[in-house]
């Protein structure tokens, strides 16, 4: 690395698909370290490799990083994932499209989020005292019913009741709620795109 320019290894880069980019991460900590940062510069690189690797037929993800993720988190989230981020089981391809959680920002199995998510059924169960409004601070999945990350509600919890002031923590609730409900509007794009591109191929046999 010590022998070429910075602006040639990253001209270099720009050049490469996602997964030999990946890759290239892994030779060196040196590599790794420049290219996982989020410098504009290197954004761009990681966004020039994005586009270089789309599908010809059916460019996917087309959509540019939600505001939330990084370029390096969003191509792993979308074209690298293969395996459950909880169990690490290896998710055939059918069915990664099934198990890529924008709300959770995770990607699972289907038996590790149904061990890691409660319903909003079972919390009102199991937690009948728990304030209405500290469910509007999480973000959630919407299924038959809505599910929520267990270890999300639990951490929430705990800080909810860590203020002493209850104007403080007014304030945070309504800070944490604008937040989710941001954040429930922005990935709404992203799980509309994987939908499409989910039920894409079965376009081709309408006739």
């Amino acid at each position: 690395m010590e022998k070429i320019p910075p602006e040639i290894f990253l001209e270099i880069c720009i050049h490469l698909y996602v997964k030999d980019l990946y890759t290239l991460t892994l030779v060196c900590k040196l590599y790794r370290k420049i290219l996982w940062t989020k410098a504009v510069s290197i954004q761009k690189v990681w966004t020039c490799s994005r586009v270089l690797s789309f599908d010809p037929i059916l460019p996917y993800p087309s959509l540019p990083p939600s505001k939330f993720m990084s370029e390096q988190e969003y191509i792993w989230f979308t074209l690298l994932a293969d395996k459950c981020s909880i169990c690490k089981i290896k998710i055939e391809k059918k069915d990664l499209f099934g198990c890529r959680y924008w709300e959770f920002s995770r990607f699972c199995c289907k038996e590790c989020i149904e061990r890691k998510t409660v319903s909003i059924s079972y919390i009102k169960m199991t937690m009948p005292n728990l304030p209405k409004e500290l469910l509007e601070c999480l973000p959630y999945h919407k299924r038959d019913e809505k599910l929520y990350w267990s270890d999300d509600l639990h951490s929430i919890k705990t800080k909810y009741y860590s203020f002493e002031n209850k104007q403080e923590r007014d304030n945070w609730v309504k800070e944490k709620k604008e937040e989710v409900n941001e954040f429930m509007d922005e990935i709404y794009k992203y799980k509309w795109q994987d939908q499409y591109v989910y039920f894409f191929p079965y376009a081709f046999n309408v006739n």
